[in-house]
């Protein structure tokens, strides 16, 4: 049995996947999160998706290169995007000097 400590979609959750053999999702709805409402400090808001993933609701607040990819396949209007299914891969990145697993995002 997985322990789940909470429902946020992270890389160490996902694991290692390739672009290559990526994972799908389906999209159940997308929120855009205010400042205040981040579990970390920055300085603008970030879009939240709610996905559907193995059975499971997790939430991914979606990188920068993964929403223009998703509003280049799916439009600009985030409503829209509710049922529509993606597929996700990690990649290591060299963030502030640390090797981290990041998650990105296509349409189907």
């Amino acid at each position: 049995m997985k322990l789940v400590l909470d429902n946020f979609l992270n890389a160490e959750r996902l694991g290692e996947v390739p672009k290559s053999n990526p994972v799908f999702a389906i999209i159940k709805a997308v929120e855009f999160k205010e400042v205040d409402d981040l579990p970390f400090p920055t300085e603008k808001g970030r879009y939240e998706l709610t996905l559907e993933l193995d059975g499971d609701e997790l939430q991914w607040l979606a990188n920068k290169t993964s929403l223009k990819a998703l509003r280049s396949k799916f439009g600009i209007e985030t409503d829209s995007w509710s049922g529509k299914k993606i597929k996700l891969w990690t990649v290591e990145m060299n963030i502030q000097g640390k090797l981290k697993s990041v998650i990105y995002a296509d349409g189907e």
